[in-house]
């Protein structure tokens, strides 16, 4: 057990009456976590992290950028950033292990990232049931879990930047899913449909392309297909 002071700027500061929050903190607590318990404890908190959907990162007294899902080391300092007043799109890569994504909940907040969202266009990637000719019974994400959504979150900002979008979206599915099931969801907002659909496509292509994240598909009469990039690798279970 540690200690981690988290500093509140602006809105956060405001809505707390106070500078700086100290929360308790365990061994791998992630800065969302931390700011989870202070919005329990803190009264405002709560209601102003959801009025910048969020939209906040860490830097700590070395300038270290912490990301909502990155460890935040217990005794630390951490100055929590809302969005600057020059405004920045809101971006979130986060990858998801079982059960299912919230579309509408992501819809809403990718809708309300700015004063200017004219449209919103969704993705929603799916299991096939069949694949190859044959019958997928089940499909495996595997992810350097470390690093993937960071590589996500850099492809959303570049996208976002490049397309003049308001917000930028990705869960990504990890694990096993099942044919039906959901793979990914990717979310974005901006002005108008001239923007938000060829940057939906850039994200998803690059998501699909660049992020380390690798696809097996386990199909009827033990055949285990790896797909990796434009290739299909299979092997059988005689194989194996």
């Amino acid at each position: 057990m540690g200690i981690v002071e988290l500093v509140l700027y602006t809105i956060l500061r405001d809505a707390t009456g106070r500078p700086s929050v100290a929360v308790e903190c365990r061994e791998g607590d992630s800065l969302r976590a931390l700011l989870e318990k202070a919005a329990r404890e803190t009264r405002g908190l709560a209601r102003a992290l959801e009025a910048v959907s969020w939209n906040v990162y860490g830097l700590t007294d070395s300038g270290e950028r912490v990301e909502l899902d990155d460890m935040a080391p217990c005794g630390s300092r951490i100055h929590v950033v809302p969005p600057p007043s020059g405004g920045s799109p809101l971006v979130e890569a986060r990858l998801v292990r079982g059960g299912v994504v919230d579309v509408s909940e992501l819809v809403s907040r990718a809708a309300s990232a700015g004063g200017n969202v004219g449209a919103v266009a969704v993705f929603v990637g799916y299991v096939k049931g069949f694949s190859g000719g044959a019958r997928v019974e089940r499909l495996v994400y595997e992810a350097a879990e470390d690093v993937a959504g960071r590589v996500i979150e850099g492809i959303l900002r570049e996208e976002a930047e490049a397309n003049g979008l308001a917000a930028a979206i990705v869960y990504h599915h990890v694990g096993v899913r099942l044919p039906g099931e959901q793979t990914i969801v990717a979310v974005v907002a901006g002005e108008s449909r001239s923007n938000v659909y060829p940057g939906l496509q850039r994200v998803v292509d690059r998501v699909k392309r660049e992020a380390p994240i690798w696809k097996v598909e386990y199909r009827e009469g033990g055949v285990k297909a790896y797909i990796l990039g434009d290739r299909v690798v299979e092997i059988r279970a005689e194989e194996a």
